[in-house]
């Protein structure tokens, strides 16, 4: 892996660090977002107006992501100088997400089914009204809900309800077919400034310009070959760094300067392409985000990102419940905090082997298979699920897809 990709990764580790954390401020220590949330110590208001901000501001790595996600699906593209390269990454990005996405959603499940969640019980307690009270309403007990919010529902409407990071799921699908497209017309032409121009003032209004900024990064820096001093780079990371410190509550440089556009958090937006502009181009931020532990926490971060919520509001509160009858507040809010960080960080190794990589052999094995094979297994998923066998069926075929191939590939045969 060059030293530009796993500077990349190793913001994606970042990105999904911020996010764990500014959840569980969210459940614990709501003050510290909500203007308006209870207070568990004096100086929470000055943290969450102030740069500190920045070390939990979840929605800027939501962009962050949406951005490097513009990057990453663009870089073979104009690196090989190959379109043709577009039907392969397109054909695979569902799958590529659907087996952790979908096997979250059936943990989630199953969890709520068995009482599990407890975040209701603390509310009271912790003052999170306006987000704790708003996760997991679900219908428990309707299996076949599940699973049709686990294949389709989180990546149409982004119907979060079995897990609630996976709001993100439609945006990024969506976001991902953008890119393709945008390639595949306007990849190779001399004259896609112009379409850069348009996405741009089209897009201008949401998350889309965040992937089309990703695009626009990688065409300028792999296909171009531009470069930027690096002082230059260092400037434009500080910005982009310091527009990601604003809060909801309080005005962003963008507003300061008289500049508004219709995004709802444009400062957040606009921060995460200046981030990815200035480690893109820059060789001294590339080698220090090139550090082994930081380029770890990428590889676990979409991991990281669909199990942290589910291992918060279970394992989480009922830690936390327990320790608030023998400690204060603040030690028992605390403690759970760390020890959730700690847990989710020994269960993502776990999650990336069994579902995150399943997900990837999954989608490369069924791009390799033709359409008359893929009918056959589309076939033999519909029995699994009518004989209730689905998910040892899954996990059988993420362990090793290329054997179900050629399962598949005999019965074909045998069928002439």
């Amino acid at each position: 892996m060059s030293q530009k990709i796993e500077a990349l990764e190793s913001l994606r580790g970042i990105g999904a660090f911020m996010v764990l954390i500014g959840h569980l401020f969210c459940a614990f220590y709501p003050a510290l977002l909500f203007g308006d949330a209870m207070l568990h110590f004096s100086f929470e208001d000055t943290i969450r107006d102030g740069p500190l901000h920045l070390l939990y501001n979840g929605p800027f790595a939501v962009c962050l992501f949406f951005t490097l996600s513009g990057y990453v699906l663009s870089y073979k593209c104009f690196v090989s100088k190959n379109i043709k390269t577009l039907r392969s990454s397109a054909y695979r990005r569902y799958f590529r997400l659907l087996v952790p996405v979908f096997t979250s959603v059936m943990i989630s499940f199953v969890m709520g089914s068995l009482g599990l969640y407890r975040h209701m019980e603390i509310v009271p307690i912790t003052g999170s009204v306006l987000w704790l009270n708003t996760l997991f309403q679900f219908p428990h007990g309707d299996i076949f809900e599940a699973i049709y919010n686990g294949l389709f529902g989180v990546f149409i409407t982004g119907d979060n309800r079995y897990n609630g990071a996976l709001w993100t799921m439609a945006t990024e699908l969506r976001g991902s077919f953008l890119v393709y497209g945008f390639l595949l017309f306007f990849g190779d032409r001399w004259d896609r400034l112009l379409a850069y121009i348009a996405g741009f003032l089209l897009f201008k209004d949401g998350y889309m310009i965040n992937f089309l900024a990703g695009v626009a990064l990688c065409d300028l820096r792999n296909n171009m070959n531009y470069r930027l001093p690096e002082p230059v780079c260092i400037g434009i990371t500080a910005v982009g760094l310091w527009m990601a410190a604003f809060t909801y509550d309080v005005n962003g440089l963008l507003s300061i300067i008289g500049l508004h556009t219709g995004i709802q958090y444009p400062d957040l937006a606009f921060g995460a392409i200046f981030v990815l502009a200035g480690v893109v181009f820059s060789t001294i931020l590339q080698k220090l985000l090139s550090n082994k532990f930081l380029v770890w926490m990428g590889r676990m971060s979409f991991s990281v990102y669909v199990i942290h919520m589910i291992i918060m509001c279970s394992y989480s509160c009922i830690v936390f419940s327990q320790l608030n009858q023998f400690f204060s507040y603040n030690i028992a809010a605390i403690a759970s905090i760390v020890s959730t960080i700690i847990l989710v960080y020994l269960v993502a190794p776990y999650f990336y082997e069994m579902f995150d990589l399943g997900g990837q052999r999954l989608s490369n094995a069924l791009y390799r298979t033709s359409y008359n094979e893929a009918s056959l297994i589309v076939q033999k998923t519909y029995n699994f699920c009518k004989s209730g066998k689905l998910l040892s069926a899954m996990y059988e075929i993420m362990k090793n897809p290329s054997a179900v191939h050629s399962s598949v590939k005999g019965e074909r045969k045998e069928g002439k």
